[in-house]
């Protein structure tokens, strides 16, 4: 075609697309119509707290709940290309401050860092605050990122209506010498 730019050749190869895997379509399906009833129970109940198991419950601050927890996903901190193979694999339990994968190599991420939550090629990817990133490989990963999107924001209206006191006002209230 004249004028377009293009290779006359080009023209007449076909376009070869690859053909999703029925079984991955079926699983995006099945967890975007989770994270759609989740989004449902979220708005009628709010969020809803669950029994903490023991690996968990000891390492809870006062107050703190577990709202979800997967078993053995696998998650990926480096820059590079996911290889399935070499990710570390843990338990992940969201709580209401923060998410914690308990497995092979620990994770301990504050809610309140997190400033993207992305959904990409079956995994849930996570921007932190200083630029790293954690992909988060589970077979429901719309499901997590509703759930880790509810609490955190649910963080964010407690941080901004519990603003945090200087010292020195705690210590003039309670009679002591001002530094």
């Amino acid at each position: 075609m004249p004028g377009w730019g293009c290779h006359p050749q080009a023209v007449n190869q076909p376009w070869e697309l690859e053909h999703p895997d029925p079984a991955s379509v079926a699983e995006t399906a099945t967890d975007e119509a989770s994270a759609d009833d989740a989004r449902r129970r979220l708005r009628e109940h709010g969020i809803v707290a669950m029994e903490p198991d023991e690996r968990i419950g000891v390492m809870l601050a006062p107050g703190e709940l577990v709202v979800a927890m997967r078993r053995a996903i696998a998650f990926e901190r480096r820059k590079d290309v996911f290889d399935p193979d070499q990710a570390p694999r843990g338990d992940l339990y969201v709580t209401t401050a923060r998410l914690v994968c308990l497995g092979q190599v620990p994770v301990d991420l504050p809610l309140l860092e997190i400033r993207e939550a992305v959904v990409a090629t079956g995994a849930l990817r996570l921007v932190v605050g200083d630029g790293r990133g954690l992909e988060i490989r589970t077979g429901d990963p719309q499901l997590l990122r509703v759930e880790i999107s509810a609490v955190r924001e649910a963080a964010r209206m407690t941080a901004r209506s519990c603003p945090v006191r200087e010292a020195r006002d705690v210590t003039r209230e309670s009679g002591g010498a001002e530094p």
